[in-house]
């Protein structure tokens, strides 16, 4: 849309149950944006493929995490590790055959999304 260029937007409520057993929330007209490839990359790694809900799981882990922080005991790095490593078990369920794109993808997250992960935490005194 134009609202929201090169985003997706939820066309219904979902809910889905994470490996550790949380039921995840993702209400329709939630917007993200399928992987986060650079553009001049989108020919050999397009941001919507057969592993999508991976990475929708992951934008709203990732909006959720002041919960996700509360819910893992205050722990920035297992909050971000278990969205990480959720995305990585989903696409490799979902989209078996991009082994190479789900491996890349999933370094570059774990290299790069610290820095701004832990941008507005409130983290406890």
């Amino acid at each position: 849309s134009k609202e929201f260029p090169r985003h997706y937007i939820t066309l219904i409520d979902l809910e889905i149950q994470l490996s550790d057993g949380y039921i995840l929330k993702i209400p329709k007209g939630f917007v993200w944006d399928g992987a986060s490839v650079p553009s001049w990359l989108h020919w050999l790694f397009p941001p919507i493929d057969e592993g999508a809900l991976a990475d929708l799981i992951h934008d709203k882990l990732w909006t959720e995490k002041q919960q996700q922080f509360e819910y893992f005991g205050y722990n920035i790095y297992k909050a971000r590790k278990f969205a990480d490593d959720e995305r990585l078990l989903w696409r490799k369920a979902l989209a078996p055959k991009r082994k190479i794109f789900n491996w890349i993808s999933h370094k570059v997250i774990r290299l790069l999304g610290g820095f701004f992960y832990s941008q507005q935490l409130k983290i406890p005194k």
